[in-house]
């Protein structure tokens, strides 16, 4: 760039003032200190989309069928749908036939069901109803454009009425078709609503005699987005689009490696004419039209301006789902898909894919640049086996084409750190990490990718989200999204994830757009996601948050009550004890009872100078009555494990059953130490690495206290060192060269106001600043029945030298300095 925003000296200093303490927080930013200036990644954030929660038909593809060409069925312990869902008999005046599923003459070899239609007596009219996805939503004056196959088995001369009828059979408009013979012909045609209806129906009826066959009967609204043809529902790719998302990441998800190999998501099956397409079913329990399919991914990163991010399957299955694995001999196809899939995307017209291409409407390249290996694997060998089979073929054909990995299914454990290692030894790309978390464990990790090997991989965070879409979710999120923007040279991909519900038929929470038939809501979630992403910039400028000597409101974290316990395990614990200032507050070796404890759950008894738990509860835990009132001390014992699968749960800064901490040693089936932060919300992971405990081993556990600190001991070796909580302010700026802006984002995770003092000097802006703010109470959320309820706020502010800013309770803010061109 030849502007220069700045003068020769610029200095930003944010003083921050709380109630919690007689104290001060401070923060100095120098933006002319190049130095600490570092270029950061342009497409930091994106959006996944997986078909979850009814998220492709039914929700952002826009048929308006449902169960369109007759492919439901039932699968056993996945999908209940039975193979006439959403599709009913009507018979009127007198009228006599039947309906059922056949496949003797299908319509392809991917559409091999199809309805027959017996009518041996017409009477007043015979008609097959479709009540689409929970009643279709019509306008009045909207045109919706009808296709469906049909065949006779003999001449069948009257026509057949497609119309639109309320639930109660009211006409909304109508079109009819003739000319129906014994060969499969496809018809269309439009009909104009004149009324508009809620829960309207698709009927296709006729007063005539004789078998019909149907197929592929499907409605859309003329009005798509773009107005592409076989498209998406307007006002849900409109919300998409409303995040200006940088990338996008497609098909998943657990639906890109299914519930066995037979059900992994093959993106060949998703291309051509759509009646010619394999549909399939899901792991969330559902089927699939695959109407959604590559090429309309592909072309609506286009039309949003994004960039595709295709994920394909390995050769292995969902892990929970009963894994399959495919043998190395019979791997080719698996690597043709990602090879093929190159040339799909990028190939010229006169190769096989890139002709496909081009006959869908599409003759221009989509110029992808990335391609995604697998989704959320395990380290095992046979993983790592199959992933350098397809990675070494695309980096021999297409060495342009840019590899992500995975690294599972947590943000840490044992398969997440061989999968680094793995990663790096292969010089991929990027690795794609997920976890679902805590708004705490999000707090508490804002530093996360502080310290990570900037000459490895990139990090692509491809689904996280804290559990929940109230505010103090989105908070905590945006919180955590200062230290994704602080990072941002190597972090070069985010994404919040699931993107969307429908509100009828919810399998998973939380989500970033809520909706049903005719409302969307864009959650709290949702706004941090977009604000983030409008507000980037090409360099970021480091900052850091002090707190004054006297000012810690993290003082008391670790005050409280001491436990132990144990989950599905049996142990045994002795010489507890708690020293503070020298005084010791807890004393215990069970000599004779237990009676300054209380049993919260399992069975807790004394026997020969121990306390035992002998039950397998999950989790068994018993509290000291005695509490710990200072915020230095430390507390020790000894334990041994008896029997069980798992190891030790020391309980510590307990203050009710929704705020403590807890070590938990030998934890997720004795392969990992953490220590784990209970709310309301839940338990979340702040810190953990791998490990193990042995049956019928003492062994020595110590916690040193230090105020908002703590130190963990196992057998007299440091295990954790957990550093103190970020301040309740977490900040992030950055420039935009392109708009000549400084943009000063704050976040604000209090419970009450915090002022800033912000202090400019040298700064050449022009004009008031743009202040926007996203706050409230933080148990509120955007729903259905009330969508606005939080959304962000604009503001001007008018700039000095300095300045005193209030940070609302449970916000994010965001202001946009306009400076001089220089």
């Amino acid at each position: 760039m030849s502007h220069n925003l700045f003068h020769d000296k610029i200095l930003l200093i944010i003083l921050l003032f709380t109630t919690y303490a007689h104290g001060q927080v401070s923060s100095t930013l120098d933006l002319n200190d190049h130095e600490k200036e570092k270029e950061i990644n342009q497409e930091l954030i994106g959006v996944f989309f997986e078909d979850i929660n009814y998220a492709a038909d039914g929700g952002l593809y826009a048929e308006m069928v449902q169960n369109r060409s007759f492919e439901y069925f039932e699968v056993p312990n996945y999908v209940k749908l039975k193979s006439l869902h959403a599709w009913l008999l009507a018979l009127e005046g007198g009228a006599i036939a039947a309906m059922e599923i056949e496949d003797k003459n299908p319509l392809n070899a991917n559409n091999t069901r199809y309805l027959r239609v017996d009518i041996s007596k017409p009477g007043k009219g015979v008609g097959i109803i479709n009540s689409g996805f929970d009643g279709m939503v019509v306008e009045q004056g909207m045109g919706y454009i009808f296709s469906l196959f049909i065949r006779s088995e003999s001449e069948f001369t009257e026509p057949i009425t497609i119309k639109l009828t309320d639930s109660l059979g009211n006409e909304l408009g109508k079109h009819s078709i003739t000319n129906i013979t014994a060969k499969w012909s496809k018809f269309t045609g439009t009909i104009r609503c004149t009324k508009s209806n809620n829960s309207a129906n698709l009927v296709l009826e006729t007063q005539g005699s004789g078998t019909l066959y149907f197929d592929m009967v499907s409605l859309f609204p003329k009005a798509t987005f773009k107005n592409r043809e076989n498209g998406l529902r307007v006002d849900l790719a409109q919300a998409i689009t409303d995040i200006k998302p940088k990338f996008v990441r497609f098909p998943g998800g657990c639906i890109s490696h299914g519930c066995g190999l037979d059900n992994a998501y093959r993106w060949k099956e998703t291309i051509g004419k759509p009646e010619e397409r394999k549909p399939n079913w899901n792991t969330w329990g559902y089927h699939q039209t695959y109407g959604l399919g590559f090429f309309e991914f592909f072309q609506f990163c286009e039309d949003i301006g994004a960039i595709p991010l295709p994920v394909v399957p390995v050769g292995i299955s969902c892990q929970f789902r009963g894994r399959e694995i495919v043998p190395l001999n019979e791997m080719q196809p698996w690597i043709d898909d990602a090879l093929d899939l190159v040339e799909f995307a990028n190939g010229d017209t006169t190769t096989r894919w890139g002709k496909k291409r081009a006959e869908m409407g599409h003759p221009q390249p989509f110029n992808m640049e990335y391609i995604c290996l697998g989704n959320e694997e395990d380290d095992i060998p046979e993983f790592r086996e199959r992933f350098k089979l397809i990675d070494e073929a695309l980096k021999r054909r297409y060495p342009e084409i840019k590899i992500i990995g995975t690294s599972g299914t947590a943000a840490d454990g044992t398969h997440y750190t061989g999968l680094w290692e793995f990663s790096r030894q292969e010089q991929i790309h990027a690795v794609d990490e997920h976890y679902y978390v805590d708004p705490t464990w999000l707090l508490a990790n804002n530093k996360r990718y502080d310290g990570f090997d900037r000459k490895g991989p990139k990090v692509f965070v491809g689904e996280y989200a804290s559990w929940g879409d109230k505010l103090q979710n989105a908070i905590a999120e945006a919180a955590f999204l200062t230290g994704i923007e602080r990072n941002g040279d190597i972090v070069q991909f985010s994404c919040y994830a699931p993107l969307l519900c429908h509100e009828d038929h919810n399998q998973w929470n939380p989500d970033l757009i809520r909706f049903n038939k005719n409302t969307v809501v864009k959650t709290a979630n949702y706004y941090v996601q977009q604000l983030y992403s409008i507000y980037g910039g090409q360099k970021y400028i480091n900052s850091t948050i002090e707190f004054n000597s006297n000012f810690n409101p993290f003082q008391d974290i670790y005050k409280g009550q001491i436990g132990v316990g144990s989950w599905n395990t049996q142990v045994q614990y002795d010489e507890v004890l708690v020293v503070s200032n020298v005084n010791k507050v807890v004393s215990e070796v069970f000599s004779s009872n237990s009676a300054n404890w209380k049993v919260l759950n399992g069975t807790f008894s004394v026997s020969e100078g121990l306390y035992l738990q002998s039950s397998l509860d999950q989790p068994a835990t018993s509290l000291c009555n005695q509490s710990i009132d200072n915020d230095e001390y430390v507390y020790s014992l000894r334990a041994r494990k008896t029997n069980g699968t798992e190891g030790f749960l020391v309980l510590f800064g307990f203050k009710s059953s929704h705020d403590y901490y807890w070590l938990n040693l030998g934890g997720w089936n004795n392969t990992q130490h953490a220590i784990e932060k209970v709310t309301a919300n839940g338990k979340a992971k702040m810190i953990s690495i791998q490990g193990a405990i042995q049956n019928n081993v003492w062994y020595d556990i110590k916690i040193e206290v230090n105020k908002s600190t703590a130190t963990i001991y196992l057998n007299n070796e440091i295990l954790f060192k957990i550093p103190a909580p970020d301040a309740p302010v977490t900040a992030s700026v950055v420039k935009n060269e392109t708009t000549n802006e400084v943009i000063v984002k704050l976040v604000n995770s209090a419970n009450s106001n915090i002022d800033v003092d912000l202090n400019l000097k040298g700064l050449s802006q022009t004009g008031p600043a743009k202040v926007i703010t996203l706050s409230g109470e933080p148990q509120q959320r955007n729903s259905i029945e009330n969508p606005e309820l939080i959304e962000p706020v604009e503001s001007m502010l008018q700039i000095k030298e300095r300045f005193t800013y209030s940070l609302k309770a449970n916000s994010l803010t965001i202001m946009v300095i306009t400076c001089d061109e220089k």
